[in-house]
């Protein structure tokens, strides 16, 4: 199993506390707080995935007022911006969610989507 960064450093802080060397602790104290900071900021929402959910609510409301509908009656609903396959893309978010119900029809027709 490999070690990561962070475990290196609570070793070698703990290596340090034993011999005494509390100005190196303090500098690897510090290098903990940076690791922390550096790994909460690569875990948040990027620009693109916090519009996707705005997107999402948006199509819940299109949803709301229709019966049934096609990932083309999203995307135009949606406007000019989006595009069919992000439409689908999001709608088959939204179904792994739980949020909209997908149904197929045999042959050639396309998915129809609802709330669920």
């Amino acid at each position: 199993m490999k070690v990561t960064k962070r475990e290196r450093f609570e070793q070698v802080k703990a290596v340090l506390e034993a011999k005494g060397e509390f100005e190196l602790v303090e500098f690897v104290d510090n290098e903990l707080e940076l690791l922390a900071k550096r790994n909460g900021k690569a875990r948040g929402l990027t620009k693109t995935q916090k519009d996707n959910e705005v997107l999402k609510g948006v199509i819940v409301e299109v949803l709301a007022g229709v019966e049934d509908a096609t990932a083309t009656d999203v995307a135009k609903a949606l406007g000019e911006d989006v595009t069919v396959q992000k439409a689908a893309q999001l709608l088959r978010q939204l179904v792994a969610a739980g949020v909209v119900a997908k149904t197929e029809a045999k042959g050639k027709e396309k998915a129809k989507f609802a709330l669920a």
